[in-house]
This record gives structure tokens, C-alpha cells and sequence, in this order.
């Protein structure tokens, strides 16, 4: 469904050359009720990822241990805005047309 959403919306001129291809699903068995507070959606998206990447297991995230998962993606991000060679490389971002600066207001519909 992925890949018909990503074709699906984009520009008509990047559409004939997407070679997006079908995929299997696999069900992965975790812990039942993660994300207790349900405000960590976030942080385990970015650990589950970063779990399959490393390939460990997924069961190594859980609500003990989130809250640290959160305040260490924060000083990562923290330190990354320190970095000279990313904040040049920032600095040299050029957006693309399909890049908004744009705010809109939802309360104001």
C-alpha cells in the first residue's frame, strides 16, 4: 500500500520514473501494551527503526526504558545543532519547489 501511496501524491513529473516495488510484511511479536502513555509514538517509531537497522531485537524497547530513549534522541538532536559541518550543510539547503514556508492556521478553518 506504501508504495501506491508514494506514487499516489507524487509530482506528475517524478511519477514515470518511480520503480517502487511490491513488499512482504512481516509480523514482528513485541510486548502487549507498549507505549502506556501513549505520547512515545515518536521515540519507539525512531527506536524500532533504528533496532531493525542495527538488527537487534525489537523487544529491547519497551516502556522501562523509553523516557531515557526520549532524553537521549533529544541531546542527539542537541549536539547535531552544534555540529559545524551539519550547520553548514544547513546553511546550504536549498528547498525544492515541492518545500513549503507556508504556516496555516487549523482554528482559522
Amino acid at each position: 500500500m506504501i508504495p501506491c501511496i508514494v506514487k499516489a501524491v507524487a509530482p506528475p513529473e517524478e511519477k514515470k520514473h518511480l520503480l517502487l516495488e511490491k513488499y512482504t510484511i512481516h509480523d514482528i511479536p513485541l510486548k502487549s501494551r507498549l507505549n502506556k502513555s501513549c505520547a512515545d509514538c515518536g521515540a519507539y517509531a525512531l527506536k524500532h527503526l533504528e533496532c531493525l537497522l542495527l538488527g537487534l531485537d525489537l523487544g529491547l524497547v519497551d516502556d522501562e526504558i523509553i523516557m531515557g530513549c526520549r532524553q537521549k534522541i533529544a541531546v542527539d538532536i542537541w549536539e547535531a545543532t552544534q555540529d559545524p559541518i551539519l550547520i553548514q550543510l544547513m546553511l546550504q539547503h536549498v528547498p525544492s519547489e515541492f518545500e513549503t514556508s507556508e504556516v496555516y492556521d487549523i482554528e482559522d478553518d
